[in-house]
């Protein structure tokens, strides 16, 4: 998202958009972003005709203060409740039965969540965020940066200012950010891919960084125009309705500021980004890239990455 463009002399390759969501897990806490998160998860569901699995941990940690014997009631209760909550959850957007999952399991959340998502090949993970302040015990505060960054597939994350609740969701408007042209990444097909579902316009966002504000001012834009013509031969099929419906947004100076501003103005409802993975071992001790760290805890929409 923060590198410089450059003409390239190859011919552009065929269009691919085609993305495969089959099986959606939604991660719940029940609180209000948890909810929050639901809406997005059910209605990318309907549209894709995806089985939505919703999942809760319970987290063991506070059990092993407890008594030991006491302990097998106590989770007992805790599951029972668990599952009612999630009945309830599923309640406020009805689906069919044969269109969901519900799951309760047990352990260290985060690695019981990569878990799940391994075994059920989940193809999108959906999830809310309270920020890197909330308390570590907490299902969806900073655990939310270790799922983010293990997880085989893409990471939908609702964070703390797109937290109320959605009467009906519905994409308007998708912002994919650009790091490279030649884009290779996974990010653009499924910025496009949602685009075209949900009957959305796309912005695609390049930010050059080491550029003032000033040079908003300066640049030509004839000089970006022939790499975005070949970013849509790339990536949008010929004859679809998005070819329409794209468009090229340049910024300058500081990635985080620059993207937040445009979503404000520009009235973005999901943002599409690439996050670099790292190795499971580590991701608990590195802190998320501060961009994607700032436009998930800031921006007023959730938040797609893709590794």
């Amino acid at each position: 998202m923060t590198h410089n463009i450059e003409l390239r002399p190859t011919e552009p390759a065929r269009a691919n958009t085609q993305i495969g969501l089959q099986r959606i897990l939604l991660a719940t806490d029940f609180s209000p972003v948890a909810d929050a998160a639901f809406a997005y998860a059910a209605a990318i569901a309907e549209c894709y005709h995806a089985k939505l699995h919703v999942a809760h941990v319970i987290n063991l940690e506070p059990f092993e203060r407890t008594d030991s014997e006491c302990t097998p009631a106590i989770l007992k209760q805790a599951r029972e409740q668990a599952e009612q909550k999630i009945l309830y959850l599923l309640g406020t957007r009805p689906l069919p039965t044969a269109a969901y999952e519900t799951i309760v399991a047990e352990g260290a959340v985060p690695e019981v969540l990569i878990g799940l998502l391994r075994r059920n090949r989940i193809d999108l993970a959906v999830l809310g965020t309270h920020g890197r302040r909330a308390l570590k015990k907490l299902l969806l505060g900073s655990m939310a940066e270790e799922i983010l960054r293990m997880a085989q597939c893409p990471v939908l994350i609702v964070g703390p200012q797109s937290a109320s609740v959605p009467a009906s969701v519905e994409l308007h408007h998708v912002l994919y950010l650009l790091r490279f042209e030649p884009d290779s990444s996974e990010a653009a097909k499924y910025a496009v891919s949602l685009a075209e579902r949900f009957a959305a316009r796309l912005t695609v966002m390049n930010v050059n960084e080491d550029a003032p504000l000033s040079a908003a001012h300066e640049e030509k834009r004839e000089g970006i125009t022939e790499p975005f013509k070949f970013w849509v031969e790339d990536h949008v099929a010929e004859g679809s309705r998005l070819r329409n419906h794209v468009c090229f947004e340049r910024g300058f100076g500081p990635p985080s500021e620059a993207i937040l501003n445009f979503v404000s103005k520009a009235g973005v409802d999901l943002i599409v980004m690439t996050v670099e993975r790292v190795d499971g071992v580590i991701a608990a001790h590195l802190p998320m890239p501060d961009a994607a760290y700032q436009l998930i805890t800031r921006a007023p929409c959730p938040v797609l990455t893709i590794c």
